[in-house]
């Protein structure tokens, strides 16, 4: 390669490489000058404080300061329990809830509601103004144990006038002891008269554990009410029909019946026709097998005494249940409302009797007549006494039922006697099929005065409130926690019954979420 193209290519890769030579030794450059500090900036305004945060209102959440005293069975955890008054709780106007909530009642009042509660062993029935929420906001009581006619006010109906007939609505509070009428309340009274005579003498005196209206299109222009006879004694329970032809709403004016079969088993599982003038109890049928009925007439039965109704019950040779409970009607159409069911709680096993563990029933009225129908034992604890052909070996001593337009549900009482557990609530469909426990009372040793509690406690009314409240699967459930007493309890209702009895046990009112109807 020539010199010449020797110096162009070097030349070409210096020009490329970018390099620059510099002097080892360069002269000091001139300082450059300062820059001036700029101003600071100015602080912006502090921003205001947002508002507290709101959860957002709901009915289903615990209004009370006590847990729900109940726990749902797994197969039902799908149903939510919360508390919405427990006796502890004194509401902004000094009202708290007396003891041994039974028998209740419920009522849209403008965008909130009424809640009305009987308090058996406080003989009171009480008055509690809820929100739209179910928040509860004041209370009092429309019968104390100040009234000349005190009792034990057990299971109790709201007879709702849009669904039962006439213009107005009654609360029927059943008196089931110590005296023996069914009460008829008044729930929209602006100033109660708690120490009143409510008595409704037309329906007979018996110890009436429920009365219950049948809607007013199950039979049209008539009255129909169907009572549960908590007796043990004399007729032993009766199924109790008050009937009247004089309109929807005739509570006074009516004639009183009483249940007699027309059949009974043939001993061989067949149905055999009864001997005339001869008295039978429940004892003479078979269970899921249905028999003729009928309703007869107790001649001037609203001017009886107790003991005179029992003589005119055996005159007439009703037919004896081993102590009738609570009833009900199933919902959905007029039809079905005609379906009647009712539970008898039995004797308990020893007591020799011909219903040891307690019965469910399924009366169903004929279209044309209310005095004549068929009947089933639809389920039975007795698996192992008496006929020994129950369904249910766990049931002890069934007390409050609750119908749906699908379901029978059914609660326990077992203070008298126990299969070895807590009270239940069962589920089982319209027929009294596939029985299975929905929930369990919580018996909670640190409620108890001297922390031993057994199984004391039982529940009350169980009822429905979904289309008032707008929202599918809605109760309110009753509880009778009878192992929490204390002094503070005492004389809740306005009245001093200490010279006779003054109850010191709490209640507890919870709503169901979710539970199928």
């Amino acid at each position: 390669m020539t010199t010449l193209k020797k110096t162009f290519m070097y030349l070409f890769l210096f020009l490329n490489l970018g390099i620059v030579f510099v002097s080892c030794d360069p002269e000091d450059g001139v300082d450059g000058i300062d820059g001036v500090d700029g101003k600071d900036g100015v602080d912006g305004e502090d921003g205001e404080d947002g508002a507290d945060y709101q959860p957002e209102q709901t009915i289903f959440e615990n209004k009370s300061t006590v847990a729900p005293l109940v726990a749902l069975d797994p197969q039902f955890n799908f149903v939510n329990a919360y508390s919405l008054i427990s006796s502890p709780d004194q509401l902004e106007n000094g009202f708290q809830l007396a003891g041994s909530a039974d028998g209740a009642g419920f009522l849209k009042d403008g965008d909130g509601y009424m809640y009305i509660v009987n308090c058996e062993d406080s003989y009171a029935v009480a008055r509690i103004h809820l929100d739209a929420y179910l928040n509860p906001v004041s209370g009092d009581y429309l019968l104390n144990s100040g009234v000349s006619d005190y009792a034990r006010q057990c299971s109790g109906t709201m007879w709702e006038a849009a669904i039962h007939g006439g213009a107005s609505d009654l609360f029927l509070s059943a008196s089931e002891s110590i005296n023996y009428d069914v009460k008829g309340i008044d729930p929209w009274v602006e100033t109660p008269t708690p120490d009143a005579d409510f008595g409704l003498d037309a329906l007979g005196e018996f110890s009436w554990e429920n009365a219950v209206p049948l809607p007013k299109n199950a039979y049209s222009g008539k009255t129909v009410v169907i009572g549960g006879d908590d007796d043990s004694s004399g007729s032993e329970g009766q199924v109790i029909l008050y009937y009247s032809e004089n309109g929807d709403d005739d509570l006074q004016n009516g004639e009183v019946y009483v249940l007699r079969f027309k059949q009974v088993s043939d001993g061989a599982g067949g149905v055999a026709e009864v001997t005339a003038n001869t008295t039978y109890n429940e004892g003479d049928l078979d269970f899921k097998k249905t028999y003729d009925v009928e309703f007869v007439k107790i001649e001037g039965g609203k001017d009886l005494t107790k003991n005179e109704m029992e003589a005119a019950c055996e005159s007439v040779f009703a037919s004896h249940f081993m102590r009738v409970e609570d009833v009900d009607y199933q919902k959905g159409t007029d039809e079905k409302g005609r379906n009647v069911f009712f539970a008898v709680t039995g004797r308990g096993p020893g007591a020799g009797t011909y219903n040891d563990w307690g019965t469910i029933y399924k009366l169903e009225l004929d279209e044309n007549s209310p005095l004549t129908g068929k009947l089933t034992q639809v389920i039975s604890g007795n698996t192992d006494t008496n006929n020994m052909d129950g369904n249910l070996s766990t049931l002890q001593s069934p007390d409050n039922i609750c119908v749906t337009d699908n379901f029978i549900y059914f609660q326990e009482d077992p203070n008298s006697f126990d299969r070895g557990h807590a009270s239940y609530i069962y589920q089982s469909d319209i027929n009294g099929n596939n029985s299975r426990k929905v929930l369990e009372l919580v018996v909670r040793q640190d409620l108890s005065e001297n922390f031993s509690t057994g199984f004391s406690g039982e529940f009350g009314s169980l009822i429905d409130v979904s289309d008032k409240v707008g929202v599918e699967g809605t109760f309110i459930l009753a509880l009778q926690p009878h192992y929490w007493k204390n002094e503070a309890f005492k004389s809740l209702d306005g009245h001093d019954h200490s010279a006779v009895f003054e109850d010191s046990q709490a209640s507890q009112i919870v709503v169901l979420q979710g539970l199928p109807r």
